[in-house]
């Protein structure tokens, strides 16, 4: 998903203008341009910060099962994973499960940023952005929650 990310990005990059916008104020209208170049370091070296800082804190979840809670009926469940001879077998389970939700989290934030830095060019709204992120990371939140409550139902 990272090697996805960084392609959409230097995909948007080919398309784009010499001068893209960098931000826009509460209106929608743009504050701030920046170079294509300026704008391609700044999305690469987020999407590389965001995936250590997710996957770190994906390490920090899975080296011990204190750090693993559920409300409710499924306390349980969450307590029946936490069994040293189970949390061996649920911790890579919830590895994977955090790698993608990162490796979605990448591609939602590449696409949002190229929409915005390509919105002049096509004479899209600048909240259009907005839109996209929060409208694939909300969708990408609903996915992650749906599966961590089947991982937590599920059987050895």
């Amino acid at each position: 998903m990272l090697v996805i990310g960084l392609a959409i990005n230097v995909a948007a990059w080919t398309q784009m203008p010499k001068v893209v916008p960098q931000h826009a104020g509460v209106t929608g209208q743009v504050d701030s341009w920046t170079s294509r170049n300026g704008f391609l370091a700044f999305t690469v070296i987020s999407i590389v910060l965001f995936t250590a800082a997710l996957l770190g804190a994906s390490a920090a979840v899975g080296l011990s099962s204190e750090g693993l809670h559920a409300p409710g009926k499924r306390a349980e469940r969450v307590t029946y994973w936490q069994h040293p001879d189970r949390w061996p077998i649920f911790r890579p389970r919830l590895w994977s499960l955090m790698a993608w939700f990162t490796g979605w989290f990448i591609v939602a934030m590449a696409v949002g940023a190229n929409v915005f830095a390509l919105s002049p060019r096509f004479n899209l709204p600048g909240w259009l952005a907005l839109v996209v992120i929060f409208g694939a990371m909300g969708l990408e939140l609903a996915w992650f929650v749906v599966r961590m409550f089947r991982l937590l139902d599920a059987d050895v």
